[in-house]
Formats: C-alpha cells, sequence, structure tokens
C-alpha cells in the first residue's frame, strides 16, 4: 500500500472518529421526545379560572357537579378514567360521593354551544356519542338545556 492510500484511510479513520463522538455527545445531551412532553406538560400546568380547570398540554380538567344517585363508578365510565385516579385528583378517601359534590374530572375539551347547534352534531364532531356528552354535563332535557353560549365539558372518547 503506498503512502498517500495509508495517510487517506488514516484521514478516513479519524473523520469517523470524531463523527461518532460528536454524534454520541450530542445523543447524550438530547432529551427524547416523551421526556420532553412530560416536561412541557408539567411546567404547562396553570390555573384558568375559579371554575377549577386546569390545561395541561394534552390533558383538560374540568369541574362536574354529581347529580342525585350517581356513584363515583358511574363518573368514571363517563369520562373514561379510572376510578382510583378520580380519587387521586380529588383527595378522596373513600368512593363515597354526595349529590352536588363538585369533582375534578379529564375531559377532552370545553365547547361553547353555538347557535342552531344540537347535541348530537357536536358529540358527532369530538366522536363521542350523544348519550355520554348529556350525561356528563348533566343535560336531560336537550331541547330546553342545550342552547346558545353554554359552555359544556366533552368527555373523552
Amino acid at each position: 500500500m503506498d503512502k498517500s492510500k495509508k495517510v487517506l484511510l488514516l484521514l478516513s479513520a479519524v473523520l469517523l472518529g470524531v463523527l461518532i463522538y460528536f454524534t454520541i455527545d450530542i445523543m447524550s445531551q438530547t432529551v427524547p421526545p416523551w421526556a420532553k412532553k412530560k416536561k412541557v406538560a408539567d411546567s404547562l400546568a396553570r390555573q384558568l379560572s375559579p371554575n377549577e380547570v386546569i390545561i395541561f398540554t394534552d390533558t383538560l380538567w374540568g369541574e362536574y357537579h354529581v347529580p342525585a344517585g350517581q356513584t363515583l363508578s358511574q363518573i368514571a365510565e363517563i369520562f373514561h378514567f379510572p376510578v382510583d385516579s378520580i380519587k387521586i385528583v380529588n383527595q378522596l378517601s373513600s368512593d363515597q360521593i354526595r349529590q352536588g359534590q363538585r369533582l375534578k374530572v379529564r375531559i377532552r375539551a370545553l365547547h361553547q354551544i353555538k347557535a342552531g347547534e344540537v347535541a348530537s352534531k357536536v358529540a358527532r364532531y369530538y366522536g363521542v356519542s350523544e348519550k355520554a356528552l348529556l350525561k356528563a354535563n348533566n343535560i336531560n332535557n336537550p331541547a330546553k338545556e342545550f342552547r346558545q353560549g353554554r359552555v359544556i365539558l366533552i368527555p373523552r372518547s
């Protein structure tokens, strides 16, 4: 092997080594996407209103007023959120809840009803059942209670 090929091979090896070094250095300082998401979500947590609505990057918490006769497991089913998680978020020591109690629940979004909107259209838009939408908002008479300007909770599907 002549001298020019040896020099070229040596330079290639050195360049490859430098490239590997910087790649490892950059990768060790880079935060993986799943870790970034959690840090961003934690740092963006903030109180929005006196109605206990808190926004995280991908979770919205709403206030739910417990109607008469409803159980914690029924509320968990409506919002697709485990009973234990609801208990932790609301600092409950048992499954006992009472009518009128306010609970923080995980929701998908808030929606302000516009003129001419009906429950079925809003439910279809968010990909939830009309029944779940009405139940999550304690709406028993949609014709009367589903009115323009009202802000409703959209349960997670």
